[in-house]
């Protein structure tokens, strides 16, 4: 089965508008129930070091069938809350071709 890894990347206008999504977006995942992808969906959500108007969703999933679970999901639930913020966005899907640990 593929894993599809999804790299979401919004910049804001301010750090308060980061934080503020930040919180929305954590409680929009944990709220989030769909029983036929449970367990074969993760997500990592960071602020940015270096620039606090910046944050990054690191997503893993397990099949096509979770990323188009996600995507209808996120257009629905997640796009409505940070389109209420002035933001620049970049999605980058990709399929997992190595995993290295050291």
């Amino acid at each position: 089965m593929s894993v599809i890894k999804r790299l979401n990347v919004n910049k804001f206008t301010s750090e308060e508008d980061n934080d503020a999504f930040i919180e929305e977006l954590k409680k929009m995942w944990l709220a989030w129930k769909n029983p036929s992808i449970s367990n074969k969906i993760s997500v990592d959500i960071n602020k940015d070091r270096n620039d606090p108007t910046r944050m990054t969703a690191f997503v893993s999933a397990t099949g096509y069938d979770t990323i188009d679970a996600m995507n209808e999901w996120s257009k629905n639930v997640v796009m409505p809350v940070r389109n209420k913020y002035q933001h620049e966005n970049i999605l980058i899907d990709a399929d997992l071709v190595a995993n290295i640990s050291k």
